[in-house]
């Protein structure tokens, strides 16, 4: 009887312990900020530039350099989807900017969008992104940025530039002005202007950084300022 009763309690006890181990929840894995960034792969590869326009040519630029005072223009830059070094536009500006972006903006999800990078003689640097037209005013104390859509503007002799009321999906970045503003004597290297190309919210980090393959820099030289590229 006594052997039994001991039987029994090994029974429950074994019993007992199967039914906790499977009742025991799954850990599930995670997964860090770096291995999702690992993870990042950008097939984008639209080519985009940075050009003057005169007449019907575009031209590349690489380099430019300014005597910057108080709200004086820097420049109206066309942006373009090529990497050819000049261009010539038969159609105009604005439809052969249309044709060709359409060429890689297959399935509507492409925009275009800008950095801004500079060094303060506070010791900052500055950096910000420009996506939308409110994300100009980002250092307004510094440079002043306008944004244009010339497909959408054809046959005007004249046209603001896009303020968030008027952007939408379908809006095309054509050109960006930049202007110094009134403390543009803080700046003390180059302007950094950069553009780039984009199809959804992986192509930012964690940051809100561009990390994408598609982008192109121009660097704006100060007189009596070192040139850094």
């Amino acid at each position: 009887m006594k052997k039994y009763f001991v039987w029994i309690l090994l029974l429950i006890c074994l019993t007992g312990c199967v039914k906790d181990e499977k009742t025991l929840p799954k850990k599930e894995k995670t997964i860090s900020p770096e291995e999702v960034l690992e993870d990042y792969q950008d097939s984008n590869t639209t080519p985009i530039g940075i050009y003057s326009l005169e007449g019907n040519t575009l031209t590349k630029l690489t380099k430019v350099t300014k005597d910057l005072q108080v709200e004086q223009d820097i420049g109206i830059f066309q942006i373009y989807p090529s990497n050819l070094d000049s261009i010539s536009l038969p159609n105009g500006f604005a439809n052969s900017y249309y044709e060709e972006w359409m060429k890689y903006n297959t399935e509507g999800k492409l925009h275009v969008g800008f950095q801004i990078q500079f060094h303060l003689t506070s010791g900052e640097d500055v950096s910000y992104i420009i996506r939308y037209p409110s994300d100009t005013m980002k250092r307004w104390e510094h440079l002043m940025n306008y944004l244009y859509d010339d497909y959408a503007n054809q046959g005007k002799g004249f046209y603001s530039h896009i303020e968030d009321q008027d952007f939408h999906e379908d809006t095309l970045y054509t050109a960006i002005k930049l202007q110094s503003s009134y403390q543009i004597s803080e700046i003390d290297s180059s302007i950094h202007l950069t553009v780039f190309t984009y199809d959804g919210e992986d192509d930012f980090d964690e940051k809100g950084e561009y990390r994408g393959n598609s982008s192109y820099t121009l660097t704006i030289c100060r007189v009596g300022v070192a040139c850094e590229d």
